[in-house]
């Protein structure tokens, strides 16, 4: 189990971390991963940072994170099997084919073939804790449709990626976790489930919403009408229809990324 000062990550799912740019995304993976020193981080029950015995089973790979560039990938394979205890070389060859990585230096790849090389590295590590930070940036559709099928493949292990794709990874993900000034984090579903969409003439939405006593994250005036998004992931979202009803609104589930993306300027 993986804590921070805001989140838990549980272990064996997979957790999407999300946050604007430059909200520390990163120097939390790296300070899970024990690159940076933290006082409020413990992997394990332990601290993470420069501890051998948490080091050995957490991997951080993403393009923040690169390998040395003057080394070829059958160097990098050694390198990797006198690193990780529980290397995997099967499933290293295995997946350098299936993503097409060329026998080639690290510099000389692109950026696709660099960000498919790190999954790649972090798979084969067999580290219980993969940490992935924007690992798909650069790949093109079939390898990134690749990309996601190996981490189905992994589902089972500790898995944080950080992203900005939740649409794309929402089948993926177990949980999300928020970074902002009022971080939030929780099942998937409380985010598709929770955040609602009314819509409807103004007035009866204002008194919907007075009713049900729910935060408003959004409103948005349309030719047919206003649309709100409402937080109902604390509440039962059955009164959220039955008043939706009474007042002829329409009531539907946004898109997760939708979802966060409200939550977010709220955050």
């Amino acid at each position: 189990m993986i804590k921070t000062r805001d989140f838990t990550f549980a272990d064996g799912l997979t957790h999407g971390l999300v946050g604007p740019n430059g909200i520390g995304k990163t120097t939390l993976l790296r300070k899970i991963a024990g690159q940076i020193q933290s006082g409020g981080i413990t992997v394990f029950g332990e601290k993470p940072f420069d501890r051998q015995s948490v080091l050995n089973r957490v991997v951080l790979m993403g393009i923040d994170n690169p390998l040395p560039d003057s080394w070829g990938i059958g160097k990098l394979g050694v390198i990797g099997k006198a690193r990780w205890p529980r290397w995997n070389d099967d499933r290293f060859n295995e997946l350098l084919v299936r993503f097409d990585v060329p026998a080639k230096a690290y510099s000389s790849l692109s950026r696709g073939q660099k960000s498919a090389v790190g999954l790649v590295f972090a798979v084969a590590s067999g580290c219980e804790v993969m940490l992935l930070d924007e690992p798909y940036l650069g790949l093109d559709t079939q390898h990134r449709e690749l990309f996601y099928q190996v981490l189905r493949e992994e589902h089972g292990r500790t898995i944080v990626i950080s992203t900005h794709h939740l649409n794309e990874m929402a089948g993926l993900l177990d949980t999300v976790s928020l970074m902002g000034d009022n971080p939030i984090s929780g099942p998937i579903d409380d985010f598709i489930e929770g955040i609602l969409e009314l819509t409807g003439p103004s007035e009866a939405l204002t008194a919907a919403a007075e009713e049900l006593g729910l935060p408003e994250l959004t409103r948005e005036t349309t030719s047919l009408g206003d649309r709100v998004l409402i937080d109902a992931r604390s509440a039962s979202t059955d009164p959220v229809f039955r008043t939706a009803q009474a007042y002829g609104l329409r009531v539907n589930e946004v898109s997760l990324e939708r979802a966060v993306l409200a939550l977010e300027g709220k955050a």
